[in-house]
This record gives C-alpha cells, structure tokens and sequence, in this order.
C-alpha cells in the first residue's frame, strides 16, 4: 500500500506531458501534495520520468512541473509524484489544493 503525502482533490483540467517515451496531453483527475491521477492513454511506464504543464482551473498561466515520476499504472490512469517544481508552482499547487478541501465539521455530535 502506498503511503499519501496529504488528501487528494478532484478536478478535471488538461495536461502537457513530455518525456523520453511520451508526449501529448492528458487529462488530469484529482491533485495532491505533491502529485496527480492523470488520464494518459498513450502507456506510461512505472519508472517513467517527465515534464509536466498543467492548466489548473484557478488561472490562465499553466503550473510546470519540471520533473515528475511515473508512482504506477493501471490501464490509461497513471500516478504521478511531482519531483521538481518552482517554490512559486509549489505554493499554488499548495494554495490549489487548500482551497478545494472540504470544510471541518465543526457541528457538535
């Protein structure tokens, strides 16, 4: 079982994908800290290194990821670890992430 850096989100927004093997778009599912579930129906393998721009729903400008890591494969989703990105891209992704969470039930039980 792999162990998450933090809770996912959904979203659906297109991705820019470059590699060694690999290059196209896909779609992107859900994000993390740091990471994504990525539709990519040209076969990624785990081990896989590439480059990534995302066009995230909260601004024009794509976030790059200059290095991410195929984590695993199961048909066309693929999960990716961000590796390397700008501290600027980190904290958007971050800010991205914080801000589609859910709100803590604070009701009494």
């Amino acid at each position: 079982m792999i162990t998450r850096y933090g809770p996912r989100v959904s979203v659906t927004c297109s991705a820019a994908l470059t590699g060694d093997d690999a290059v196209g778009t896909g779609r992107v599912l859900d994000v993390s800290l740091p990471g994504c579930r990525l539709e990519y129906p040209r076969g990624l393998r785990v081990g896989d290194y590439v480059q990534l721009r995302l066009f995230l729903p909260d601004r024009a400008n794509p976030m790059t990821v200059q290095l991410a890591a195929v984590r695993w494969v199961m048909g066309t989703l693929v999960g990716l670890e961000f590796i390397r990105s700008t501290r600027q891209d980190q904290r958007r992704l971050a800010d991205f992430v914080h801000s589609r969470m859910p709100a803590p039930d604070l009701s009494p039980t």
